[in-house]
């Protein structure tokens, strides 16, 4: 039997799951900007960081991202009802954000 306490949790997980696909979406788009402004800002000629190219700065996060990557276990992941409505309202949060 399904309570309305149930239902409410539900809920909250579900806009909490929008409310973070809002922010990851609205982080991205600002480190993307971020970046192009770099880019731009290294093509006129400034420089704001002088001793690190940007190829270092690549691999180190393709090394970072690999070694956390391996640490991760897909296979122990078990989706419930209450995570898939959060994957759902991420999902819409990142789309619709």
């Amino acid at each position: 039997m399904i309570s309305y306490i149930n239902v409410i949790d539900w809920i909250l997980i579900f806009v909490v799951g929008l409310l973070f696909g809002l922010a990851i979406k609205k982080g991205l788009i600002a480190f993307v900007l971020a970046l192009v402004g770099f880019l731009i800002a290294g093509y006129v000629g400034l420089s704001f960081f002088p001793t690190i190219s940007l190829r270092y700065v690549i691999t180190k996060a393709v090394m970072i991202f690999d070694e956390y990557m391996k640490q991760v276990k897909f296979a122990e992941f078990t989706v419930s009802f209450s995570i898939a409505l959060l994957l759902i309202g991420l999902a819409i949060g990142i789309w619709k954000g």
